[in-house]
Order: structure tokens, then sequence, then C-alpha cells
């Protein structure tokens, strides 16, 4: 039983029960919408709380002593996200037309995403300062992206503002991650100059994927991250964790 005693780790095991909850909350406890909403958003849930621990590390070289363990609670919590995501998928996901007719009441809503904010800010002030979560940098970058997207979609007239806005979050989030990486990469042997521009990328990550689960709570998009572009954001942290590491020993 050792050799799976991290699977049934109890935190994250909490922070899943606690997501789906409050899932439940926003639409009403009505069981089609929310096993369709968790279908659609636990993998990003999931993301979103490793992203949680995550960013505080780009703060100081010294924080990356606990790597490990937040990369074995990461994988934990992904590992727990994609078996309820699984199990959704067969058994109880519905299809949008569907659900269509069950929209909760606004009260709902505004509740369930309250919970999902206090419940997010109450994980980040126990991981460091909340203001190292909202870099201006990194806010600046998501919102300048953000206006362009929803000109270019009001121009073009095609489809709900909102719901090209939340399409795009995973794509700013991806730029984000590459412009930092970019910048800081000739700056390997340096790593506390090579340190700020990592943490703007993940910063941007962090921003974009929280506002895009904040989307999915209020109801304004139904569509879950696709996975190739999980994959990418996945590959580029891994990368923006590695080359501070290889910073470190070149040290």
């Amino acid at each position: 039983m050792r050799a799976f005693s991290g699977i049934v780790d109890l935190p994250a095991l909490l922070m899943i029960i606690g997501a789906l909850i409050v899932i439940a909350l926003a639409n009403g406890f009505s069981y089609r919408r929310s096993a369709a909403t968790a279908h659609a958003m636990m993998l990003e849930v999931a993301l979103l709380y490793f992203l949680v621990s995550l960013v505080p590390l780009f703060q100081d070289p010294l924080n990356f002593m606990v790597l490990p363990y937040i990369i074995s609670f990461g994988l934990v919590t992904f590992a727990l996200a994609g078996l309820v995501t699984l199990c959704l998928g067969i058994a109880a996901a519905p299809t949008a037309e569907a659900i269509a007719d069950e929209l909760p009441k606004p009260g709902f809503r505004i509740v369930g995403t309250l919970a999902f904010v206090a419940g997010i800010g109450y994980l980040a002030a126990g991981n460091g300062a909340l203001i190292g979560y909202v870099q201006s940098s990194a806010v600046i970058f998501v919102a300048a992206t953000l206006a362009l997207v929803a000109l270019l979609a009001r121009l073009s007239g095609k489809g709900g503002v909102a719901n090209r806005l939340g399409q795009a979050l995973p794509s700013i989030a991806i730029l984000g991650m590459v412009v930092g990486i970019s910048a800081a990469v000739l700056d390997v042997y340096e790593v506390q100059f090579m340190l700020p521009l990592r943490g703007f990328g993940v910063n941007v990550v962090f921003l974009a994927i929280l506002i895009r689960v904040f989307m999915q709570l209020v109801g304004w998009i139904d569509a879950g991250l696709d996975s190739l572009r999980l994959v990418v954001l996945s590959l580029l942290l891994g990368t923006a964790v590695s080359l501070v590491l290889l910073s470190q020993a070149l040290i």
C-alpha cells in the first residue's frame, strides 16, 4: 500500500471535493448542470491549484527547496481531478442542449463564485503574500491582450465576446510563458535576473486560468481546456522550473 499512499493525499482530496461543492453551488445544485460544468473545468481547477503553489517559488531562489513536495502534491491533485473527469465523461456529463432549460438563479452563481474566490485567496495566502499573485506587468499583459481580443471579436461580429475571450485565455497564458522564457533564457547564468522574468510568465498563466475558471462558474463559457493547450502549458511550466534549477546548478 505504501506505493499508492500519495494518491490518497487528504488535503488534495479535500480540495477536489471542495471544488465540486462550489461547482454544484454555482449551478444551483442541479445534477446535470453541475456534472457538465465539473466535467469541463476540473482539470483547469487542478492546474489552478498547482499554480497557487508554484507562483511563490519564483519570488526567491530558496523557495525551490520545497519543489519536490509541490510537484508531488500537484500530481496527486491532477490524478484525482482526472479521475473525476473520466467518471463524469463516461457516466454523467450531459450535452449542452440537455441542460439549457436548467439555468440556475443568479444568486447561486454569485455565492458560488464568491466561495471560489475566497477559497483560492485562502490557499494563496497560505503560500505567500497575495500581492505576489498579481504582478503589475502580468496584469497589464493579460488586460492588454484581452482588450485586443475583445476588440477583434467585436469587429468580427462572430460569436459572443465573452465566449471568445474565454477561448483565447489559454493561448494568452501560453504566449505569456513564451515571452517570459524567451526574455530570460539569456540570463540563465544569473538567477537573480532570470527569476522575475520566469515569474512573469507563471503569473500570466495563473491569472489567465483564474479568469477562465471564474468565467465558467459565472456561466459565460462552458467549454473545457483542450488537451493540446493543457499539454503545452504543462511543458512550458516544466521548462521554466527546469531553467531555474539549471541556473542554480551553474552558480
